[in-house]
This record gives C-alpha cells, structure tokens and sequence, in this order.
C-alpha cells in the first residue's frame, strides 16, 4: 500500500469511522461466505462449521471470501472481514489492508489467565516448588515457613481485558492493584491507573516517586499485547525501580528481553519471575532462565483459545455487524490491539 493510498484510507475511515463495518455487511448479504484458514485447529472445525450453517453462511475452500478465519497473513486472501482465533493479532494487525475488518477472539481467555496469576503468585508466597522438593526426598524441614507478603500491593502493566481480570483476581487477596496504561484512563477493576509513560517513560530514567512507588510492590504482571511501542518496554531502568518484586509474563515475550530480566534477577530487583511467554518460543535448551531456581517457565499455556470462545466471539461480531455496528472485538489497527 502506497503512503499517498494509505493516506487517503485513513481520511475515509475518519469521515466514516464505520465504512469498514457496512461494507462487510453489504458483502456478506451478496457473498455470505466464510474460510477457514489452514492454521485454524482441526479440533474446532465441527464447532465452526456449525456456526457457519446456523448462520445462513457458505463455508468455502478457494482463495477469496467474505470472511476467513486465521492468524497467518497468508491466509487472508480478498477478505472483507479477518477473524483472529486468538487474542494476540500482531501480525494480522501490521498486514491487513485499512479497508478490511479486524476482530479477534477473547472469551473465557481473561478469566483463565487470571487464575494461572493467581495460581503462580499463590505457589510462589507458599513455597510450593521448594515443599514438592521436599516431597520427593521425605524431607521435613519448616526452617522457612510460608509467610504473608511483605508489601500488599501489585503492579499490572497493562489494563485490557486481561489486565482487568488480573487485578480483580489479585484483589481478591488483598492486593491494592495499580495498573499501567498507555492512557491512564480509570478502570473499575484496579484501585488506581497510572499513564504508563508518566510513571516510567521510555528511558532509563527512574520513575517519579509523585507517580508510582514501585518499590512497594510485592507481585508485577505484564499484560501486554506486542506492538512497536511495547517491543523492550520493561527495561534495566524500569527494573530497578522495584525492591524483590515477583514478576509474572503472560503478555509477550518481547516486553522484556532476557538479558534485561537476568539482571534484574541478580540484583534483586526481581525475586523471582514466572514466564508464560518468552522472547523465543520454544525457549532454546541453551537459554539461561531454564537453569535458575528463580525462574518458572511454562509453554504459552495461561491462555489457550477454546473452540467455543471463537464461536461466541463470531456470533457477538456478526450480530453487531449486521446491525451496523463496529463490533466491540474489532482491533484498533493502529494501537495494533
């Protein structure tokens, strides 16, 4: 796409901030057709393909559709309307044409992540890793007993869905939650939200004590979807705002790099660190977290999509599509979530 074409794009899509939306309607009432892209989990296609006929639609193999359902650019074809099955859309995000729909797929998602927090944080205040140990070599040792947390107070960054789940969750203990925002707009669901770039900018500079004492948090959550603006975000200066904190990842792995965290680890700035996703997944046998007692890792699993949390999402969009209305899953392409 050229500037000059992307450019007049954009100035269409602000005239009429829903051209996107009827368009698709006015496509699927003349093409009601839907594909399924080669990536889409086999194990959901019975689920889809009921959708599909309950809804006056056409499920179609060839190149083009009205609707195709994928996470992989290359799968998109002359869509009118792209269906994430996931919640991440980065690379769809960055490839769709301006004048295609984007929608993504939340569900049940921000609830299990929440409790995969909630699960982690409780094992690691609670010592569990250190009494399975114990377990497996009959070992009674209460020299270290499970203790409440020294600072009641956890810090998200990030305040979408996720985000919002997670500090409801963390509240739940006990926690005064602050959460960290590209806006700082308010949010029920946390005690207070804070403009990211107030709190910590973009540099290495250490936060103003005005905005976020960070050193009072016991528990900080990344949340964040991976975009430009978040790709390194948590960097060395971030870290060391904060005294012995638990960092939990179930964003992306490229918040933070893991040079950046094994510093951290060693300073004591974080205590320990639980990561859902890391810089590479797989995360290589060669890497360094796999060899730290201060590290979790495990395989991207605190938000697995089910095939029913696609079909609500798809139901949700198109009822609101057809009644000409920008379907509240629709991704803002620019902010890339």
């Amino acid at each position: 796409m050229t500037p000059e074409l992307d450019a007049r794009e954009r100035d269409a899509r602000a005239a009429d901030p829903l051209s996107d939306v009827l368009s698709v309607a006015d496509a699927l009432r003349r093409h009601p057709t839907v594909r399924l892209g080669d990536d889409v989990d086999p194990g959901w296609c019975e689920a889809l393909n009921l959708w599909v006929s309950t809804h006056g639609l056409e499920r179609v193999t060839g190149r083009d559709a009205t609707l195709v359902i994928t996470g992989d650019p290359a799968h998109i074809g002359g869509a009118f309307w792209v269906h994430s099955p996931n919640a991440g859309v980065e690379r769809l995000a960055s490839t769709l044409s301006e004048s295609a729909l984007l929608t993504r797929t939340t569900g049940t998602m921000p609830a299990r992540i929440a409790e995969y927090v909630l699960t982690w944080v409780l094992a690691e205040r609670w010592h569990v890793p250190r009494y399975l140990a114990h377990t497996a070599t009959a070992t009674w040792d209460r020299s270290e007993p499970p203790l409440p947390p020294r600072r009641q107070e956890a810090v998200v960054i990030g305040t979408g869905a996720m985000g919002s789940a997670i500090a409801r969750t963390l509240g739940l203990l006990g926690y005064r939650v602050v959460g960290l925002s590209r806006t700082g707009r308010p949010d029920g669901a946390f005690d207070v939200v804070l403009p990211l770039d107030e709190a910590f900018g973009r540099t290495d500079a250490m936060p103003s004590a005005t905005t976020l004492d960070a050193s009072r948090a016991d528990v900080l959550v990344l949340a964040l979807p991976h975009t430009p603006q978040t790709d390194g975000l948590v960097t060395p200066g971030l870290l060391r705002a904060f005294d012995g904190v638990h960092l939990v990842n179930i964003g992306r792995g490229s918040a933070v790099q893991t040079a950046t965290l094994v510093g951290a680890l060693d300073a004591g700035r974080v205590r320990h660190a639980t990561l859902d996703v890391t810089e590479q997944e797989p995360l290589p046998a060669s890497s360094p977290l796999w060899r730290r007692p201060d590290v979790t890792v495990t395989p991207h699993v605190s938000g697995l999509t089910l095939a029913a949390d696609v079909v609500e999402a798809l139901d949700a969009a198109l009822t609101e599509i057809r009644a000409g209305v920008r379907p509240s899953s629709a991704v803002g392409r620019h902010r890339g979530y």
